[in-house]
């Protein structure tokens, strides 16, 4: 005969049984009421990057091409072009120095051919006259930024004769007399500077007998079907084009100066940075040119021998092409920034993922930030596919 405590213990525990098997049951009913639900997908997380970048006091508008081992598998946009016009993926930034690396690759295509030498100088190409601009300096420095050239965008009077009259370019030859006196001595240290790319801008022209514009076209951009995508001082910009936004006086107000882009601000910005294209052309125009055929293996590899920067960033600098630290990757690319436009095109060589942020801002406070912080969160998201 079993005690009164060994009764009440057998009746819990059979009481226990049933009642388990009951909240069970009832969880199962809960659940087939209630649908599970859909995983977030990537492009909604890289949506929603983009989407917390931009808006008040923050990016005007983006337009984002990722591509992984060259296919293009998303293009995203987010914010304005101007009021009640949202960005659209076919919309033409200016890339700004960006330009750069089709300069670069312009030159090395041009010594592939055997149509000059990288040691060739200045004075074997070009007659300048200017006591600012030393003759034997070398194609290498240039495209490396050791030539001891003081930029000439901080040239004397440059940006009010520009702006005196917009209408009227200013000859490369020309913008050559606003470069002032030299840093230092050619090949003594790397100092960024767009007269590099002037000069070898200069020097493209003088060897292929092409306008620049024409020269990137045929070498560059249509062997690779690589369509929209302009030289802006070449070639008439067609629309649609993301209206370009700057802060005039450091207010941080900023106004639309779409109108000022004429053949002035074309000229002046040239082979420094005057290239425009959709955000999908241009991480095309990535994945050819540091995967594809644009250039050589040797070529190639040349391009990447980097110069080391104190910098936590921009590491080093190449042949028309910047080394970065970000989010623990070492990547390979190039920034830009000019008026109304900001850019970031960054590769990583392993993982094989090409981004590409186009931004229609300039001389906003926060905007190289911004932008540095997308490109980062962005990568960040793709690594963990």
């Amino acid at each position: 005969m079993m005690t009164g405590y060994q009764l009440k213990e057998a009746f819990y525990r059979n009481l226990h049984l049933p009642m388990f098997l009951l909240i069970l049951l009832c969880s199962c009913n809960k659940s087939d009421d209630e649908p599970i639900p859909e995983p977030i997908s990537t492009e909604s997380k890289l949506q929603a990057i983009i989407d917390e970048k931009v808006g008040d006091d923050k990016l005007v508008g983006v337009s984002v091409s990722i591509r992984i081992d060259g296919e293009e598998k998303w293009k995203l946009v987010g914010g304005l072009s101007r009021l009640n016009e949202p960005i659209t993926d076919n919309m033409l930034f200016g890339i700004a120095s960006i330009t750069k690396t089709m300069v670069a690759a312009a030159i090395l295509k041009l010594e592939e051919e055997d149509k000059l030498d990288l040691d060739d100088t200045i004075g074997d190409w070009l007659d300048l006259n200017s006591p600012n601009v030393a003759e034997g300096i070398s194609i290498r420095q240039l495209l490396k930024h050791f030539s001891g050239l003081r930029n000439y965008f901080a040239g004397e009077n440059l940006w009010p004769t520009l702006e005196g009259d917009l209408n009227n370019p200013i000859s490369p030859v020309d913008l050559v007399n606003f470069i002032g006196e030299p840093i230092f001595e050619p090949g003594e240290r790397y100092e960024y500077s767009n007269s590099n790319y002037l000069i070898l801008g200069l020097i493209i022209e003088a060897v292929s007998g092409q306008s620049v514009g024409l020269n990137f076209r045929n070498s560059l951009w249509a062997p690779f079907q690589i369509n929209n995508i302009y030289f802006g001082d070449d070639e008439i910009l067609p629309a649609p084009i993301a209206a370009a936004w700057r802060d005039r006086n450091g207010d941080g107000t900023l106004s639309d100066i779409s109108g000022e882009y004429g053949p002035a601000y074309h000229s002046v910005f040239w082979t420094a940075a005057d290239v425009f294209s959709t955000a999908s052309d241009l991480s095309l125009w990535a994945h050819h040119l540091y995967e594809g055929d644009v250039l050589t293996p040797l070529n190639k590899f040349k391009m990447k021998s980097f110069t080391v920067i104190d910098d936590p960033i921009f590491t080093g600098y190449g042949l028309g092409i910047r080394r970065f630290q970000i989010a623990g990757r070492t990547l390979i690319g190039h920034t830009g920034g000019m008026r109304g436009y900001g850019s970031y095109m960054v590769y990583d060589p392993l993982k094989k993922i090409t981004i590409v942020v186009l931004n229609n801002q300039s001389r906003s406070e926060d905007g190289p930030i911004l932008r540095h912080q997308l490109v980062q969160e962005l990568l960040l998201e793709l690594l963990k596919l």
